[in-house]
């Protein structure tokens, strides 16, 4: 009887060759794993640092178009003496007549209560931005109507990393 050569030439993996293919294996699912979670780590820091810049131009976006219907004379807790201020209280016009501006009564207030930036106007208070840490304001006496504003937001990844950003801008007041 003739043997099936076939049969005779098939032979199986030998365990060093099982064992080197799953090695090999197990480092590009290692890598794999390791890319993806570094791409995972960087999306959410961009996620948090893109927040971040939205608060803070939500923020300024805000503030700045207030803050140009006020005068130098209107504003009450802010003087040109070239120090910073937390918070800043001001008048806008009611009106014109003559070309003298008419300062109305009620007083907006830009404050920060924790991490929230407030507007508060006749006992009525607006969140304008969150994860706000820092906000000042400064008048310098050789420019009275230009008022500079600083911002700091800051918030934490998911991971724990904190990122902060920072705004500066002025705005040139009404006379």
């Amino acid at each position: 009887m003739k043997k099936n050569s076939k049969l005779i030439s098939r032979q199986g993996f030998s365990l060093m060759e099982t064992m080197v293919t799953m090695l090999i294996f197990s480092f590009v699912a290692g890598a794999l794993y390791a890319a993806a979670a570094i791409g995972e780590v960087s999306w959410q820091a961009n996620k948090v640092r893109v927040e971040v810049s939205q608060e803070l131009r939500k923020a300024m976006g805000w503030m700045e178009y207030e803050l140009q219907q006020a005068g130098d004379s209107s504003i009450v807790d802010v003087p040109a003496d070239g120090a910073w201020y937390t918070t800043m209280t001001f008048k806008i016009p009611d009106g014109v007549e003559n070309g003298d501006i008419h300062w109305g009564e009620n007083t907006i207030q830009f404050i920060l209560s924790g991490t929230d930036l407030h507007r508060i106007e006749a006992g009525t208070d607006k969140t304008l931005a969150q994860n706000i840490v820092s906000l000042q304001f400064r008048r310098q006496a050789a420019s009275a109507n230009i008022l500079e504003v600083a911002l700091q937001s800051q918030k934490n990844t998911v991971k724990g990393e904190t990122l902060t950003a920072d705004l500066n801008f002025e705005v040139q007041l009404r006379n």
